[in-house]
């Protein structure tokens, strides 16, 4: 009844949201992250020159196929954890924080890089279209890119406009950004269907490059599926704001990641459709693509500009523009929900953690738009040495997830799951190491400068690992040697490569006679790599020391606990000893009066004046109960002290396990609280329900210790005029495996404590294996309660009716075996 009614409220508060997304905008999310300005120059740039118009459309469809694996094991991820940090969350709660924190800097550097890219296409797009409209305030030059404040001030501009819209739109933005997603869709398909109507299928000729292996372009391009695709597992990290199932999800990803792969194959083909007419064919034409001028330079606009001229340019630009707007604007989300997680989980100032009403973190969007200003100041090139990064970063997170998912399938028997885990993490491996290595992808490989600022990147993110690190309270970072070995391996390799890649270069250059310097010039170069390397291994060298300073500490403090935990347990077997004396002279005294009782009820004389009332003899059989529990338990602490927790924790705990009666059972529970219950004009009942099997085998003392506990925290917490409710049903049959290994009968039972006391806030409830207090709330007997059942093993769960301070359903679960 309970999670009916929470479902219930859950719906009611999903509805009166504004800020929660439809199928529809969740498809448009994913899209536009996944799908930007690159979708427009690429194909001219590096698809059809690597592996022509059959050969992409072929690597597309591929990168298609593999890319729904990566996504189904992203949305499986989404099913189980309903969290807005996306991967970083999945691998915090399966792998550990050390390597939340690298996927959380990778996902970041590559979604800032695909956000950057896009705001500063509006400079390339302008240059194109307008010639030097903007190209005024000359600044300086970097790789060749001529900085204008011109251009500068239009890029900020369009920076803080989208900014301040993805901070504070509201439910604008929202729709704004499903609009520019189905125009930017629409617009495409339109362009492409119309351009066919025109020019037919002749330019298409050869299908592929023809100086090298088909097999091999279509690999080539197959491995940049990374790049192209990188952003549609977006929609993660706004699980939160989903108004539908999330088993939903797959198909909403699946068909963002269809209309993606469909954008890249027709921009790709129109690229070739209406070719200049002084070229006989394509290969002719984007051989000499880069030493053309104007619109021949673009071989998409130059197709579309000679069709259908200035309408048809018109309609392809409204398709960039939107196709801009949309990834701005789901970027700029998508970042600031991991920068909120970050905050979230204390890796990051808590400043980030602010939200507006309707759940925006408008402080780490703001962030994201402040940095963002300093990119255009960077020049063009740069950020594009910085996207190619990318592929290899895009790879990691890919595995992550994809090794998450088969951990959770693993951990749920699932093997389709596992299947696909593994599947997804293979191909990771191949995105990962294919774009690496220099000269084996057809084009593919990444630019000199690119390895650099993967390198760098990788050391400023250890920096800031090492920072978390050493102000962690919380011990939480510092546990996985693995993460350390990767951030060193990603350090080294990428450095490594970068001065190979140079070395090269100049060497070329000198052989050509183009470079005169001298050998400190290639020294200055070797001491960069090495200084990187050092720096990370002077980090990971105080790490390990300041863990094994840690560990010492805690060797320490273990010992202590030790000693404190031996003296405690001595202390209580003595005091036991010395209760147990003056116990038993209680229960002496006791039972002889119970046989006075006896003896005075079978006597025959009527109207005795010393008859004992039958009241004071239903008393001392309530005492009488109470003595024999309390010697239970002396005699259990002379026997054992207090080592049932150390013996559980180190699973060597041994039950008494014998028949029992549930009914029997019950009833002691009930004749022990009956009368202190009636007395603070309390209601107490305690029955079973469909009892079919009432005889078990189970640790009766314990199981008793169980209700006494959780009966006494309900009685103490609950008014006068309320009600404490006890009952037992059994569930339904189950095969249990005893301690010999034997498979046998068993069933499983649930017990509802129900009260009417106040309810144990969430978070309190969270820690009810802690004894601890919190705001007058003694978890204490509860405490005891959960270590019973679990030795028991079976659990215990708390519940309360959302948005209610009143009433709290405990419920244990135990699977136990059946008595002859």
């Amino acid at each position: 009844m309970l999670k009916k009614l929470e479902g219930v409220l859950l719906y009611m508060d999903n509805h009166t949201r504004t800020s929660l997304l439809s199928p529809l905008h969740v498809w448009a999310l994913s899209l536009g992250c996944a799908v930007g300005w690159g979708a427009f120059m690429v194909p001219a740039n590096l698809f059809i020159p690597t592996a022509g118009p059959l050969g992409t459309t072929i690597a597309m469809a591929i990168s298609t196929a593999l890319l729904l694996v990566i996504g189904a094991n992203f949305c499986r991820l989404a099913e189980k954890y309903h969290d807005d940090g996306g991967i970083v969350a999945y691998v915090r709660n399966l792998i550990g924080h050390d390597h939340a924190f690298l996927a959380a800097w990778i996902l970041l550097i590559a979604y800032l890089s695909i956000l950057w890219a896009n705001a500063t296409a509006n400079v390339l797009l302008a240059r194109f279209l307008l010639g030097d409209f903007l190209s005024w305030g000359y600044l300086y030059t970097i790789a060749d890119f001529d900085i204008y404040f011109g251009e500068v001030a239009a890029t900020w501009l369009f920076i803080i406009f989208f900014g301040l819209l993805a901070g504070y739109g509201g439910r604008l933005l929202k729709y704004f950004n499903t609009f520019c997603a189905i125009v930017f869709f629409l617009s495409v398909v339109v362009l492409y269907i119309a351009l066919v109507k025109e020019t037919g299928m002749y330019t298409y000729y050869p299908a592929f490059q023809y100086y090298t292996n088909p097999a091999m372009q279509v690999f080539s391009m197959v491995m940049l599926a990374p790049w192209m695709f990188f952003g549609f597992e977006a929609v993660t990290h706004a699980c939160d704001d989903f108004n539908f199932s999330h088993q939903k999800l797959f198909p909403i990803v699946t068909a963002a990641v269809l209309a993606g792969g469909l954008i890249y194959i027709l921009l790709a083909d129109m690229a070739v459709m209406a070719i200049p007419p002084e070229f006989s064919s394509w290969t002719s034409y984007i051989a000499q693509r880069p030493n053309l001028e104007g619109l021949a330079g673009l071989p998409v606009f130059h197709s579309v500009y000679a069709v259908f001229g200035y309408n048809g340019l018109g309609l392809l630009c409204v398709s960039i523009a939107t196709a801009i707007m949309t990834s701005l604007m789901g970027l700029y989300r998508t970042c600031g929900r991991l920068l909120h997680f970050m905050g979230r989980s204390e890796v990051l100032p808590a400043w980030f953690t602010h939200k507006t009403s309707d759940e925006t973190p408008c402080n780490a969007i703001l962030f994201i738009m402040l940095i963002s200003l300093l990119i255009p100041l960077l020049g063009r090139v740069s950020i594009v040495w910085l996207c190619d990064v990318i592929t290899v970063v895009g790879s990691i997170a890919y595995g992550y997830a994809s090794y998450c998912a088969y951990l959770l399938a693993k951990k749920e028997d699932d093997k389709r799951g596992q299947t696909l885990g593994l599947i997804g993490l293979f191909i990771s491996c191949l995105f990962f190491f294919c774009p690496l290595l220099p000269g084996l992808l057809l084009g593919g490989s990444l630019d000199t400068e690119s390895y650099l600022m993967l390198s760098i990147w990788s050391l400023i993110g250890f920096a800031y690992y090492w920072y978390v690190f050493k102000h962690d309270t919380h011990n939480r970072f510092g546990h996985s040697t693995s993460m350390c070995i990767m951030i060193l391996f990603l350090n080294f390799f990428s450095n490594s490569i970068w001065l190979r890649q140079v070395m090269e270069q100049r060497l070329q250059e000198a052989a050509a006679g183009n470079f005169h310097a001298d050998y400190s010039v290639l020294a200055t170069d070797s001491f960069v790599q090495m200084a990187m390397i050092l720096i990370v291994l002077l980090l990971m060298a105080n790490i390990f020391i300041t863990l094994k300073r840690r560990e010492r500490s805690m060797t320490e403090t273990l010992r202590q606990q030790h000693a404190v935990n031996h003296a405690q347990n001595t202390y209580l077997r003595n005091l036991a000893h010395d209760i147990r004396i003056p116990m038993e002279a209680a229960q002496t005294s006791v039972h002889h009066s119970l046989e006075n009782c006896t003896i005075c009820s079978a006597c025959p004389e009527e109207n005795c004046p010393r008859r004992i009332p039958d009241r004071l003899s239903n008393c001392l059989g309530q005492l009488d109960n109470h003595t024999q529990y309390l010697m239970q338990l002396i005699n259990d602490m002379l026997a054992k002290g207090s080592k049932d927790m150390g013996d559980a924790e180190a699973g060597t705990f041994e039950l008494d396990t014998a028949p029992m009666d549930w009914r029997r059972t019950l009833q002691h529970i009930k004749d022990i609280f009956a009368l202190q219950l009636q007395d603070k004009n309390i209601f107490f009942e305690v029955y079973p329900i469909e009892l079919a099997h009432p005889n078990v085998l189970c640790d009766e003392q314990r199981l008793e210790r169980i209700l006494i506990n959780l009966v006494s925290n309900a009685c103490e917490f609950t008014p006068a005029g309320g009600g404490v409710m006890v009952t037992l049903m059994e569930k339904e049959a189950a095969t249990i495996l005893n301690h010999q290994g034997q498979t046998v009968r068993g069933a499983v039972y649930e017990i509802h404590v129900n009260d009417s006391g106040a309810a144990i806030p969430p978070d309190v409830a969270a820690h009810i294996a802690e004894p601890f207090e919190v705001e007058g709330t003694n978890l204490g007997g509860i405490c005891i309660a959960k270590m019973l059942v679990s030795l028991l093993g079976g659990t215990l769960a708390i519940s309360t009716a959302p948005g209610q301070s009143i009433g709290k359903d405990i419920v244990v679960t135990l699977n136990l075996p059946l008595a002859e």
